[in-house]
C-alpha cells in the first residue's frame, strides 16, 4: 500500500496472513527531513478496518470529518482530518514498537481528496493479494 502527499510517502507490504491471519507489515516512510523502515505485525481484520475507514473517507467527500486508524500493536497511527472543501490534513506515528516504549516518528502532511481512492484502492489490492 502506498500512502503519499506533500512532503510524504508511506509504503506498507504485507505478508500472508499467518494462521490467525497475523500479517508482517514491512513498513517505509520518507518524510522531506527523514526515511527509515522497520517491521511490525499487523492483522488481517485491522487492516480491513483500514480499508474501511478510508472508505468512510471517500463517503464524506464533502463534509468536514476527522477519521483515526491504528493497528493493535501501536506501530502505525493515521488521523485523517477532511475538509468540506476537500483538503485532507493527515497525521501519522510511526514506531517499531508500541508507542510507549520506542522512538516515534510523527508529524502531518496535507493532500486533497482526490488522493483518497488511489489509498483506498492500494490498501485493498496489498490485503487481496494475500488472499
Amino acid at each position: 500500500m502506498k500512502i503519499a502527499g506533500h512532503a510524504f510517502d508511506c509504503e506498507i507490504d504485507l505478508s500472508l496472513p499467518d494462521s490467525e491471519e497475523w500479517m508482517d507489515a514491512n513498513v517505509k516512510v520518507k518524510t522531506h527531513q527523514f526515511q527509515g523502515a522497520f517491521t511490525c505485525t499487523v492483522q488481517k481484520s485491522e487492516w480491513l478496518l483500514l480499508i474501511e475507514t478510508l472508505k468512510n473517507l471517500e463517503a464524506s467527500v464533502g463534509k468536514s470529518t476527522e477519521l483515526k486508524w491504528w493497528n493493535m500493536e501501536e506501530n502505525i497511527y493515521f488521523e485523517f482530518k477532511l475538509s468540506a472543501l476537500g483538503s485532507l490534513e493527515i497525521e501519522y506515528k510511526f514506531s517499531p514498537e508500541n508507542f510507549s516504549v520506542s522512538p516515534v516518528l510523527s508529524g502531518c502532511f496535507t493532500a486533497d481528496q482526490s488522493y483518497i481512492r488511489t489509498w483506498e484502492s492500494s490498501a485493498l489490492q496489498e490485503v487481496e493479494n494475500g488472499l
